[in-house]
């Protein structure tokens, strides 16, 4: 049902600029998307949504589909998404699961998830017209790190283990998953203390985490680059995120 506009103070700044504890569960959202390889690159361009999910602040999943890529496929990136080319054959085209997903999603909504920017770019999402706002995760849980003098970004996996103590199901992503475990660690932020969210901070930090599937890959599958955050080990060229 339509609930009007939600009722939380805005702050200065952009994702997390509001005050968590006022934000009301029904108004909140999770899109997630998986992508295959149509570049050699780790760049946002270098690929196009596979299969995307959409969960609303119980968890519920609301909308969930396979997209079939309209530019040529490099590589379908099988160990980290799952999906071969014949998933794909009877997806729905990207233009037609951006119109479904848009359907879904209430323009009063808030957006969380882990590093949301790319799959909100991805699915041409935009703030104040699709949705109302967005508040990425990462940033929530992102804490200081005194051995390297700098701030340390976790995993959604490594902090669904550390944190919730839950871990995914044997296989590739699936996104529905992803989006319903992001709820979960917002509405874990957004119920805590600042003390208690510095611990959680702390935790994720003096855990170390699992190798991720990018890791375990040598960080390229079939030619493509997979290391945007790993500069070292980019094969690409390209800028890569520290």
């Amino acid at each position: 049902p339509q609930i009007g506009s939600p009722p939380v103070r805005r702050l200065p700044g952009l994702a997390g600029a509001m005050e968590l504890q006022d934000i009301d569960m029904r108004y909140v959202f999770c899109i997630d998307v998986e992508c295959v390889a149509v570049g050699r690159t780790h760049e946002i361009s270098s690929r196009s949504p596979c299969s995307v999910a959409l969960v609303d602040g119980e968890g519920g999943l609301i909308f969930q589909a396979m997209i079939k890529p309209s530019q040529p496929v490099v590589s379908y990136l099988t160990p980290l998404t799952g999906v071969t080319e014949k998933d794909l054959e009877d997806g729905l085209s990207l233009e037609e699961a951006i119109l479904q997903l848009k359907q879904h999603l209430p323009q009063w909504a808030i957006l969380v998830g882990q590093s949301l920017a790319s799959d909100i770019e991805w699915m041409q999402l935009e703030m104040g017209v699709d949705f109302w706002w967005c508040i990425d995760i990462a940033e929530l849980f992102k804490g200081y790190n005194p051995r390297y003098n700098n701030y340390a970004f976790h995993s959604l996996h490594h902090e669904a283990a550390v944190l919730l103590h839950l871990t995914p199901p044997p296989g590739a992503h699936d996104p529905a998953w992803d989006a319903k475990v992001s709820i979960e660690l917002f509405r874990l932020a957004k119920n805590c203390t600042w003390e208690e969210l510095g611990h959680m901070q702390q935790a994720l930090i003096n855990v170390r985490p699992q190798p991720s599937v990018a890791k375990q890959l040598g960080y390229q599958c079939e030619g493509v680059c997979m290391a945007k955050f790993m500069p070292k080990m980019c094969i690409c060229g390209k800028a890569c995120d520290n």
